[in-house]
């Protein structure tokens, strides 16, 4: 009974000291999930719309916005797309300081061409990026991104996850974006990490 009484007044005091020192290091709360000194590990290698290969190394100095998706979805997709591009009308100058990949989970259908349609419809300044079958679930993994790709009777069927990543401009995966976020709230969290929060 003592040792347990002993041992929550210690968590209490360790929680206060903790809470103490993040105050005074001045850390900015995020409208998403803090993910500071986390996993996932952000580098890949993939290639973009243009038919150029890209790594994360590619955008060094800019805060990354990232997600998962595929073109023929129907909802989610175009719903997440369309206010990524809300957030960079919001960011205003400081959209130049941000880069938006969007990864397609269903590389087969999901061509270069489709691809170079598709993404930049909603912001030229957006690129899409594909890889091999093996690529995309390595990168997905690194993630914790799922995704199921289903066939039955002609029908493909593609399930995945809808949230993205904030990655700061040192390459530091920073912020996961549930889709329930508004784009102000996402906009906030951009320019926190550019301001080096």
């Amino acid at each position: 009974m003592t040792r347990t009484r002993l041992h929550g007044s210690g968590l209490l005091l360790a929680g206060l000291l903790l809470a103490s020192l993040i105050c005074s290091a001045g850390t900015r709360a995020f409208n998403g999930v803090d993910l500071t000194g986390m996993k996932p590990d952000g580098e890949f290698s993939l290639t973009d719309h243009h038919g150029r290969h890209r790594s994360l190394a590619d955008f060094r100095g800019k805060a990354v916005l990232l997600y998962f998706g595929y073109t023929r979805c129907p909802d989610v997709c175009p719903t997440t797309l369309s206010g990524l591009s809300q957030v960079m009308k919001l960011l205003g100058t400081d959209a130049a300081r941000v880069q938006v990949l969007w990864v397609s989970v269903d590389p087969e259908r999901d061509t270069q061409q489709l691809l170079s349609r598709y993404v930049p419809a909603f912001n030229p300044a957006f690129l899409g990026l594909r890889g091999t079958a093996r690529e995309t679930a390595a990168m997905a993994a690194r993630f914790h991104i799922q995704y199921v790709i289903t066939r039955d009777q002609g029908e493909v069927l593609v399930d995945h996850s809808s949230f993205g990543f904030l990655i700061d401009p040192r390459g530091r995966t920073r912020v996961k974006l549930d889709h329930e976020l508004t784009p102000a709230q996402i906009a906030a969290d951009v320019r926190t990490v550019l301001q080096g929060g």
